[in-house]
């Protein structure tokens, strides 16, 4: 449990830190925590599970910061958009 959650931090935190497309990181880095939180409980590869549990808690924060962002620059948008003037 403890490689596998690594593995899937390790991939997960690479697709968070991507622009657009740190959405796309939630499940992996969920499993990763999941997977390193149950290997935590094993006897073997406690310190693998760690890692594993941290690089995903550190990609869902990169992931949901660039939700939080891109909704942010989306209002932004919408509102400069409605501030345009209209075509006369």
């Amino acid at each position: 449990m403890g490689v596998a959650s690594l593995v899937l931090g390790i991939v997960g935190l690479l697709i968070a830190i991507i622009p657009f497309l740190g959405s796309y990181a939630i499940p992996v880095t969920a499993l990763a925590l999941i997977l390193g939180f149950i290997g935590r409980r094993k006897a073997t590869g406690k310190g693998l599970a760690t890692a594993g549990l941290v690089l995903g808690l550190v990609g869902s924060s990169l992931s949901g910061w660039w939700i939080y962002a891109s909704h942010k620059a989306a209002d932004a948008i919408q509102k400069a958009a409605a501030e345009l003037p209209r075509g006369q």
